[in-house]
């Protein structure tokens, strides 16, 4: 008798324990903790190409890029646009099978970009003349492609590329620039198979200070003040004044921060364009790019496409008008963030810093090591 009860005893402690457990999965996947095993796509569907990376393959891998710590980008001897083509073309060739190293673990079997919903294609651009497939990522000199996509179209009468505006890009030419998502599957795959097809991508904090000065900082963004700006204070301001929420123009980082991390964690609809993922908007494991070039390196990167399609004859001067940010500014504007978000923005991006050959950003080791905080990562 007393055997039966000590049975039942233990069955009931370990139902409990199982109970327990399962509460726990639960909450975990209800309070989003596995997003990134989760679509963004608000249609549902899914085509696999969140699935990119896992902090347990970087962990038990001794897979690592080469980089020199002291110099990431030493295939240029000077500010002069000089460098040394050999190591130039082992370099470019390092950024591309890091991608398909990472992309080969998670993707072994690579689905067919070319049927898939159109919304997966809008950014990617296609020069039939030139046959290019180009993958546009906001804050990454997209105006500047753009520029140079639409003059050697010949379709706008100007003497260089950088005569265009900004505003006419985006609005007055735009009609000139073709998406692949305006194709059918069958001319879809045909271009895919056959263009050069290459994206620009930029130390992905970096990009984020980028995105925050040129929409939110800036007196002009009146968009993104009407849009995200006034929702922003709004929602984390303790005391907002009534001017910052009618205008939503005075937005702070640490606020934006705040709200890109929520949005991120928080929500099934996709982050906008100016601050999501690479990996979400090109689709690396989907597409097999020829060539990834970087802002860091962006004059060399984009005359080495342009050799590369013939068409470098054509552009007149400089190639650029783009700018990066020091590190004594990425200070500035993340030490404003709590070390708590700190963390979370790495886990948003880590995704693009393993399959872009970015290392952990030196910004977020220093203010969490002052912190007293260290990450395993």
């Amino acid at each position: 008798m007393k055997v039966v009860r000590s049975m039942v005893t233990v069955a009931k402690i370990s139902l409990f324990f199982l109970n327990i457990y399962v509460l726990a999965v639960v909450l975990v996947v209800v309070l989003g903790q596995w997003r990134i095993f989760q679509s963004h796509d608000s249609a549902k569907t899914y085509d696999n190409s969140h699935l990119i990376i896992m902090r347990e393959l970087k962990e038990e891998d001794n897979f690592k890029p080469v980089v020199d710590q002291k110099n990431p980008h030493p295939v240029f001897q000077n500010d002069k646009d000089s460098y040394n083509p050999d190591i130039f073309e082992e370099e470019i060739s390092q950024r591309v099978k890091t991608m398909k190293y990472w992309c080969d673990k998670i993707h072994p079997k690579t689905s067919d970009l070319s049927v898939k919903s159109p919304d997966k294609l809008y950014h990617i651009l296609v020069d039939d003349k030139h046959k290019m497939l180009y993958c546009q990522i906001p804050e990454v000199a997209q105006t500047d492609w753009l520029r140079i996509l639409l003059f050697i179209s010949g379709k706008v009468n100007v003497k260089n590329h950088l005569a265009i505006s900004a505003q006419d890009v985006h609005s007055k030419y735009a009609k000139h620039l073709k998406r692949l998502s305006e194709f059918s599957p069958k001319e879809r795959k045909k271009k895919i198979q056959n263009y050069f097809k290459f994206l620009f991508v930029r130390e992905p904090l970096e990009r984020l200070v980028s995105t925050y000065q040129h929409k939110f900082a800036a007196k002009y963004s009146k968009y993104f003040h009407q849009m995200f700006g006034k929702k922003i204070i709004k929602m984390y301001r303790k005391k907002p004044s009534k001017e910052s929420l009618q205008k939503g123009n005075d937005v702070t980082f640490s606020e934006f921060i705040q709200f890109l991390v929520d949005s991120d964690h928080l929500t099934e609809a996709p982050l906008n364009e100016h601050w999501q993922q690479y990996y979400r908007l090109c689709h690396p494991c989907l597409m097999q790019y020829d060539f990834i070039g970087k802002f860091e390196t962006l004059n060399q990167d984009i005359s080495y496409v342009l050799k590369k399609t013939s068409v470098l004859k054509k552009i007149n001067g400089k190639l650029s008008s783009s700018n990066s940010n020091t590190d004594k500014t990425l200070h500035t504007f993340y030490k404003t963030v709590s070390t708590s978000n700190l963390r979370r923005l790495w886990k948003i991006f880590y995704p693009d810093y393993s399959l872009f050959s970015y290392q952990y950003p030196t910004v977020v080791e220093k203010l969490l090591k002052s912190a007293k905080i260290y990450e395993d990562y």
